[in-house]
């Protein structure tokens, strides 16, 4: 029956139905000093008034029953029946949906009781046979009754206007917090996709290398040195790759370099360095496609030899064919399956299902698993509409 509104509300509303009845008090009372009862549709009004956003119902009804009191104590329509406008707005803008058609056929009722009120006197004269006063009795009874409802009417649609206005107004907030919401999430699968493939390749290479240099350290100082350096630099790179992903968590729409097909030469070596042998083969003119396709394309390549450092068999090599389409690029990679560690069933871990976004963020599609002996990744990534903007590689090639 109460309506949730702030203080603010309540004492605004309470100060301007004291307000109404303090003014239409002292004027009706000057009028009609020696009836006091005249001054009981006043009082409801203001009651009306005041709880008319915070329980429009009891104001309907407050409303009403002063109508009811004023035919019964009062000659004619008063000043503060102006009240009664603003109280059909409120069930309008503020009310269930069952007000608001209380309030509706409020209106056209109100209407024609306004009409017999201020009509009743011609009524009575004309039922003793004045013809005259029967043609008065139906221009009054007409005349104001349909002032009354068409005044009534108005407000009532201004109510329904202003909270269909503040129905949308919130439908907007609502759907701009769920689209913040949504890209906020975006965001961190995104960065958490990318501190994936960043960390989970360095990792494994630098595992490859520390374990080689172990075991190489006594026999060949020289591969041991060699196996330093590429953890070194392989370690730098995962670093500055790391701080570029925290800043752009710090700093909205920060820009940076993005790895492409172009360095595909670079992270090829390092895992020849680390003891994956990787045949590589590829069309011509793969920097051409778009920075979405490229980026993609990288990390999907980057993963599955990644996995296969980390699961395969490093006896015999893996192989990335990347063939050009005129509708996009094809991307397979191809490793042997270890006897001793084969793959796992589950296609839950966070590298394959970061694949799947990958090649799902530029409307592709890409499937991996298991085919006989070997892991098979296969990709396909449609050619992105910037498709004419090279990328820069992250070493600074073009």
């Amino acid at each position: 029956m109460f309506r949730p509104i702030s203080q603010t509300q309540k004492v605004v509303d309470g100060v301007i139905a004291v307000a109404f009845v303090l003014v239409l008090g002292v004027l009706t009372a000057r009028g009609y000093g020696d009836e006091p009862v005249r001054l009981l549709p006043v009082l409801l009004l203001g009651g009306a008034l005041a709880l008319r956003r915070w329980s429009p119902q009891l104001a309907l009804v407050g409303a009403w029953a002063a109508a009811v009191v004023q035919m019964l104590v009062a000659d004619a329509p008063e000043l503060y029946d102006a009240a009664i406008p603003a109280i059909v707005y409120a069930c309008a803008a503020y009310g269930s949906r069952g007000l608001r058609w209380a309030a509706f056929t409020s209106s056209f009722v109100g209407g024609a009781v306004a009409g017999v009120f201020t009509a009743r006197y011609s009524f009575l004269y004309a039922a003793r046979g004045s013809t005259s006063d029967l043609q008065d009795a139906v221009t009054r009874f007409a005349g104001f009754g349909a002032l009354t409802a068409v005044t009534l009417l108005l407000a009532w649609t201004l109510g329904v206007l202003v909270r269909t206005a503040q129905r949308s107004r919130r439908n907007r907030q609502e759907a701009d917090e769920a689209g913040q919401q949504v890209a906020a999430e975006q965001e961190r699968t995104r960065i958490a996709r990318d501190m994936h493939d960043v960390v989970a390749h360095s990792l494994a290479v630098v595992i490859a290398q520390s374990d080689g240099a172990r075991l190489l350290r006594r026999t060949d100082p020289e591969a041991v040195d060699e196996a330093l350096e590429t953890i070194g630099s392989v370690s730098r790179a995962a670093l500055a790759d790391v701080r570029v992903l925290l800043q752009q968590l710090r700093y909205e729409g920060t820009t940076s370099v993005q790895p492409g097909l172009a360095d595909l030469d670079a992270l090829v070596g390092q895992f020849r360095g680390s003891g994956l042998e990787v045949e590589l083969q590829r069309d011509d003119d793969l920097t051409a496609l778009g920075t979405a396709t490229q980026l993609a394309a990288f990390r999907i390549v980057q993963e599955s030899l990644t996995n296969a450092l980390r699961h395969g068999d490093l006896a015999r090599p893996a192989s990335v064919v990347l063939t050009r389409s005129p509708h996009g690029l094809e991307v397979e990679v191809v490793n042997a399956i270890d006897p001793a560690r084969p793959p796992k069933p589950s296609p839950g871990g966070h590298g394959l299902i970061g694949m799947r976004e990958r090649a799902g963020a530029v409307q592709g599609d890409l499937r991996a698993g298991p085919d006989g002996d070997r892991f098979r990744v296969r990709a396909f990534l449609p050619a992105s509409a910037t498709a004419a903007i090279p990328v820069v590689a992250a070493g600074g090639r073009a």
